[in-house]
């Protein structure tokens, strides 16, 4: 895993150096992030056997990333409460996403018949989720489950994501405004980020080692269900932590703690992308095509929806969105400037505070998909509950809207 970590590190370096040197000459070069093109010479290593370390060593490497990501954003402010507007919608937006997503991978995942259980319920992993949490539920389905290879296939959704949110949103900036700004990058670099960072891995390796070995000691049988969802407790570890600091008045610094998230996000997307194989995902292509397909299409639909119901900010929340819960908050954050180059507009920190609002229901999606993968629940009912529930979050969502109106000072700024 060492080798597999200096790798990540050195790809993400060769992708800054990338993304510094070619000339923005077109809208497509200009959103594409540093960390994309590192995890593309890693992908083409891999696919040439020049990569070091087996693929499981860069999935490790990106598992613990992940965890680290989350860590930082359960640590960073949510800022001012008029963030409420623009947060309530992508949270709940990101309600109707991830179930819908889930409902149309079931589907057809029920039509074609020969996939494993669970197999359509990586749509949402890996779209809506992003990377990160595809590895890091596939590990789990396949360690307890008998789900062979389904953090690669729920990683290679993830990555098919990345480049559906990119094209997605520039397709969707051209046809809504036609403006489209360079984006050189969010990384503010500086001795407060390094040692926010430093802290945060302390503070994970911490988190972890008390799950391995402290639960280990107490329940033991449960040690691999929590690993599989350490990304919500380093979350939960994390919003704790800064409601006691809080409580001290001692402040965190919201920005380094992004900083930290993003770097941490852009590491493991590289990772991800180095731990490909074609062999994974060979035999199950096309299912993976039409699973992926339905769960853009419901995505798209959601957003048709849902974006009628804002009077302010519309383009920018709706990209923030898409990015999202096709690819990461980075690339959501990367849409979004393609129509406000300089994070303007509130969206960027609504971005941070939307994470609050969807817990709830996206960890209750992920408790029901494991559940329907251990054959605890059957595929059709899980399938029927994620539709009820996609149904009835778009509906939430538009009865919240009429109640919560937007600033008059914002719809004046949009």
């Amino acid at each position: 895993m060492t080798i597999a970590l200096v790798g990540t590190v050195a790809l993400l370096s060769v992708g800054w150096i990338l993304r510094r040197a070619i000339p923005v000459r077109g809208p497509l070069t200009a959103i594409v992030p540093a960390a994309i093109l590192g995890g593309f010479v890693a992908l083409v290593l891999r696919a040439t056997g020049v990569l070091p370390g087996p693929p499981g060593a860069w999935q490790d490497v990106a598992y613990h990333l992940f965890g680290i990501s989350f860590l930082a954003i359960g640590l960073t402010p949510l800022g001012n409460t008029k963030l409420r507007t623009g947060a309530l919608w992508m949270g709940m937006g990101q309600w109707a996403t991830f179930t819908l997503q889930a409902a149309v991978g079931g589907l057809v995942a029920i039509l074609i018949g020969s996939l494993p259980t669970g197999f359509g319920f990586l749509a949402p992993m890996g779209l809506n989720e992003g990377p990160g949490q595809a590895l890091s539920i596939g590990r789990l389905w396949e360690a307890d489950y008998g789900f062979a290879d389904a953090a690669s296939i729920g990683a290679t959704i993830a990555s098919v994501g990345f480049v559906i949110a990119y094209i997605g949103g520039l397709i969707a900036v051209r046809g809504r405004s036609g403006r489209i700004g360079a984006v050189g990058g969010f990384y503010h670099l500086d001795r407060n980020v390094a040692v926010t960072g430093g802290l945060i891995v302390i503070g994970y390796v911490a988190v972890y080692q008390a799950v391995l070995r402290g639960l280990g000691a107490v329940a033991p049988g449960i040690v691999d269900l929590v690993l599989g969802v350490l990304f919500f407790v380093t979350l939960l570890v994390g919003m704790a932590t800064r409601r006691v600091l809080g409580r001290f008045e001692v402040s965190i610094d919201g920005d380094a703690t992004r900083q930290v998230t993003l770097l941490a996000v852009d590491g493991l997307t590289v990772a991800i992308l180095g731990s490909l194989t074609w062999a994974a995902v060979s035999e199950v292509i096309w299912p993976l095509v039409a699973v992926v397909a339905g769960a853009v299409a419901v995505t798209a639909l959601v957003l048709a929806v849902a974006g009628r119901w804002l009077d302010a900010w519309r383009t920018e929340r709706s990209l923030a969105l898409f990015g999202t819960v096709t690819g990461t908050v980075a690339s959501g954050l990367a849409l979004v400037a393609l129509t406000d180059p300089d994070l303007e507009s509130p969206v960027a920190a609504e971005l941070g505070a939307m994470v609050v609002v969807s817990v709830p229901v996206v960890a209750g999606g992920i408790a029901l998909a494991t559940a329907a993968a251990s054959g605890s629940i059957s595929e059709v009912l899980a399938t029927a509950v994620f539709l009820a529930a996609g149904v009835l979050s778009l509906g939430a969502l538009g009865l919240v809207m009429r109640r919560v109106p937007e600033s008059p000072a914002a719809i004046l700024e949009d």
